[in-house]
């Protein structure tokens, strides 16, 4: 074996003398006996290194000097490499050419081997499993740095693709592998983050070195593409894998620090490839958003999870495909117009998957870590999904509306439009939000066409029935809107009332505080006059035809006072609050006496709404009408039926508001009574948002009244009290848990003062402060008020203050000389800012002083 240790050191000297003692250009066999050399001797290393269990005696002397030839044929190379490419062609160097003995040619060979052995020694170092680490740098080193520098002179038979792939094959069963001992294999202590970091460093290495070939060869890298996209994914939804299992936080963070950023390098590598070809890009987006397959990572079953997250291709694009699409918008600006334009075209696939039945709970529920770049040190923040989603679109429409084609915009626009009147509430609530963004980012002019472009919809829709949820979104859109756009679209719909739209906007809350302050006292002014008119024509119609069921400014009036909190006080006079109360016990008569269903309906609503009026409108809890009222919304519950749930919503508001009033408390006392068989009403629905609206405005009641009788207000029975799984058992500390969690929100919200603690402090911060003012007035001497008229009245400054001031200009002026000298300019520097802090006081009392 020593024979081959000294054949190794032979071949190691003679490279170094090779490399620093080139071979002559014109000298062509010279250069066959090189390259004959070279790769014999290449071979004897790669036998020696493979076959180095058999030598175990001189194992590591073997593999010592088998790292200094690799190092020295890749620096021999280079070498080789660089002096081919510069300099004149001789004479005999075209002769040479001709019978393919060039130069260039013979050390293209020589590279073209030296890759293909140093790939070889590569992938053997790699499976021993941390043995050979040294010599796997070396390896993977050598063969990236002359794929880098022989660019287009490589042999036809070397494959970067083969190359490639197998990187990445290297990559992913090392990753493969460590998860499956963390999750097949749990441990009763969880993974640190170290473990983790040093687990994913070796696949970071592969795949770094993948990156950087598929940079330099981005043609070769598109012919294995599909393998890049599978890598990518499977790190993906490997990192979603972990985010399910609470006790690998730690190796999640470690992921999206080293793996991640690293794979999707890999992807953008290919996507940003010019040689990459629009179709090419867009069969990316699709595999990376397709929604036909199931994917076994999103199941319980954890058998089943980590294949279903390496499997091959585009089988499990879920939820990963969705973080790598976000990830190419964030890097949109480096991709070109056309890649952008596609794209956007990919906003309408995207919000089709974010809704998926298996990946909305992600979006909603899960926090994704994030490696910020802000700081010199990458920190891992965590970050929940649905807000690296919308801020994510968010960039990416910053950069369409600013720095793309108007053809984009339009498309993501579009999109957008259509997710805004889409069923799924996630789907509004983003399109909402990215729109409102751009609305209130934006020129007043492209503000204006979305406003519009949305109306246009909103009035095709509206005859087929306009949904709460889009009247809402279209709301929050105005509410970002200029007060000249919103002006504007007030005055068309509030003057096409048949359409609808007018109404279905108030209802969900329209903007009055956007209104410019001449609209918006005229359109308060409207609706408080419009109501007034129909509740005179109703009570002096005793309800009348079937139009005076509909009840527009009733509704309209309701909506505005609920969700606009408008001021009535200087509207609502006396002679309409008194008929607003006469109104709304027309509307309950007229209920109990109602022939048919759907009249009973719309009286319903028209009360339901009267009341939400009254419970908005603080002053009218004063009028004696009120004791009336009480008794008649009582008699719509004796005895109950089922349409009368129609009214809780606003019977809870109306309650709520009960503490604004005096309530004479007491069995004898029918008004009370009628209070405390309301409020029974409420407390026993058994429907869950009416149940909890109970508590909360009876909590709103108790926190504010100044009843004392409280436990009158409760029933027996109320809904909340009861067993969840059982709903039959009854527990009174139940309702009343959530009852005290109800009175501590209303004390939190309403405390109006600080609480003892807190005065202590600033008492104490008081107190310091009074000291530090004593401290720095006591030098000066008080001055005296002459008892002169306001505008003759002067400060005296007493004799010597002056020449005082004077000498302390004269010291600073020789302290300032003194710091100037250069041997104390250091210690000038150092205590600069106390001679700024002197120089502002001395100027102070400067100002003093001319007084």
């Amino acid at each position: 074996m020593q024979i081959l240790l000294d054949g190794l050191l032979f071949g190691s000297n003679l490279i170094s003398v090779l490399t620093s003692s080139r071979v002559a250009k014109e000298d062509a066999n010279m250069m066959l006996i090189t390259g004959t050399l070279i790769s014999e001797l290449l071979n004897l290393t790669k036998a020696s290194v493979m076959g180095n269990k058999k030598i175990c005696n001189v194992s590591s002397e073997v593999l010592k000097v088998a790292q200094q030839i690799l190092e020295g044929t890749r620096t021999l190379c280079l070498s080789y490499s660089d002096a081919s490419k510069e300099g004149t062609t001789t004479n005999e160097e075209k002769i040479n050419e001709k019978r393919d003995l060039s130069f260039t040619s013979l050390t293209s060979k020589i590279v073209n081997y030296a890759i293909q052995t140093l790939y070889e020694i590569g992938v053997f170092a790699a499976s021993g499993g941390g043995t050979y680490v040294t010599m796997l740098n070396l390896s993977w080193k050598g063969v990236v740095t002359l794929l880098q520098t022989n660019k287009g002179a490589l042999d036809e038979k070397l494959k970067v693709g083969d190359i490639i792939t197998t990187l990445i094959s290297l990559a992913l069963e090392m990753l493969k592998s460590a998860a499956e001992s963390w999750f097949l294999v749990p441990s009763k202590a969880s993974p640190s983050i170290a473990e983790a970091k040093r687990a994913f460093l070796p696949i970071k290495f592969f795949l770094i070195n993948a990156v950087r070939i598929c940079s330099a060869y981005p043609l070769e890298a598109l012919v294995v593409q599909r393998e890049i996209v599978s890598c990518a994914l499977a790190v993906s939804n490997l990192g979603f894998c972990f985010n399910i299992e609470s006790q690998l936080r730690a190796v999640r963070e470690a992921l999206a620090e080293f793996v991640e950023p690293t794979s999707f390098l890999l992807l953008q590598a290919v996507i940003s490839s010019v040689a990459m070809d629009p179709s090419a890009k867009c069969e990316v987006f699709e595999c990376l958003l397709q929604t036909k397959r199931q994917v076994g990572f999103l199941t319980t079953e954890e058998s089943d999870m980590l294949a279903s997250a390496f499997s091959t291709g585009c089988d499990a694009s879920l939820p990963g495909g969705v973080l790598l699409f976000l990830n190419i918008l964030r890097v949109a600006p480096s991709l070109g117009e056309s890649t952008t334009l596609e794209l956007c075209k990919y906003l309408g696939n995207l919000f089709t998957v974010l809704i998926h039945e298996k990946i909305y709970p992600f979006v909603l529920g899960s926090e994704i870590p994030i490696l910020g770049n802000s700081n010199p040190t990458p920190e891992i923040t965590w970050q929940p999904m649905h807000t690296f989603v919308v801020q994510t679109l968010k960039a990416f429409l910053i950069f369409v509306v600013t720095s793309s084609s108007v053809v984009a915009w339009l498309e993501a626009e579009t999109i957008l439009l259509e997710n805004l009147f889409h069923t799924h509430f996630l789907c509004v609530a983003i399109a909402t939000e990215l729109l409102s963004f751009v609305i209130r980012h934006a020129e007043t002019a492209l503000a204006y066409q979305i406003i519009e472009n949305t109306l246009s919809l909103v009035r095709i829709v509206a005859p087929h029935g306009l949904r709460p949820r889009t009247a809402c979104s279209f709301n929050s859109l105005l509410s970002c809107a200029s007060s000249g756009i919103v002006d504007r679209i007030f005055t068309l719909v509030s003057n096409d009332e048949k359409s609808g739209i007018y109404l279905a906007l108030l209802r969900e809350g329209f903007p009055f505080g956007s209104l410019s302050d001449n609209v918006q006292k005229i359109a308060i002014e409207r609706l408080f006059t419009a109501i007034s008119e129909f509740m005179e024509a109703y009570c002096r119609e005793k309800g009348g035809s079937d139009a005076r069921l509909i009840g527009f400014p009733v509704h309209a009036l309701a909506s505005a006072l609920v969700f606009c909190d408008l001021k009535d006080q200087e509207i609502f006079d006396e002679k309409t609050s008194s008929l607003l109360f006469k109104f709304t016990s027309t509307l309950i008569q007229n209920y109990k006496s109602a022939p048919d269903n759907r009249i009973m309906d719309s009286l319903a609503k028209l009360i339901s709404s009267s009341v939400d009026i009254i419970s908005k409108t603080k002053q009218l809890y004063g009028y004696p009408e009120m004791s009336g009222l009480f008794k008649d919304l009582n008699s719509l519950f004796t005895p109950k039926s089922n349409s009368n749930t129609t009214f809780l919503p606003s019977l809870g508001r109306f309650i709520a508001g009960l503490c604004h009033m005096e309530i004479p408390e007491g069995d004898e006392n029918s008004v009370c009574t009628a209070l405390w068989n309301l409020n029974h009403t409420m407390l026993r629905e058994r429907h869950w948002a009416v149940a909890h609206q109970a508590v909360a405005a009876f909590g709103h009641f108790a926190a504010h009244t100044t009843c004392t009788q409280l436990w009158q207000f409760v029933p027996d029975d109320p809904a909340l009290s009861y067993d969840v799984e059982t709903g039959t058992v009854t527990d009174a500390n139940r309702f009343m848990s959530e009852l005290k969690a109800s009175l501590e929100k209303e004390v939190a919200l309403n405390a109006a003062g600080y609480s003892g603690e807190e005065f202590g402090f600033l008492i104490k911060e008081g107190e310091s402060l009074q000291k530090m003012v004593k401290t720095s007035t006591s030098a000066v001497v008080p001055m005296e008020i002459c008892e002169e008229a306001p505008e003759t009245k002067k400060r005296k400054i007493p004799e010597g203050f002056s020449e005082g001031v004077e000498l302390l200009q004269r010291g600073l002026k020789v302290m300032r000389g003194a710091l100037d000298q250069n041997d104390l300019a250091e210690l000038g520097n150092e205590i600069s800012s106390q001679m700024a802090c002197i120089e502002k006081v001395i100027s102070h009392l400067v100002c003093l002083s001319d007084l």
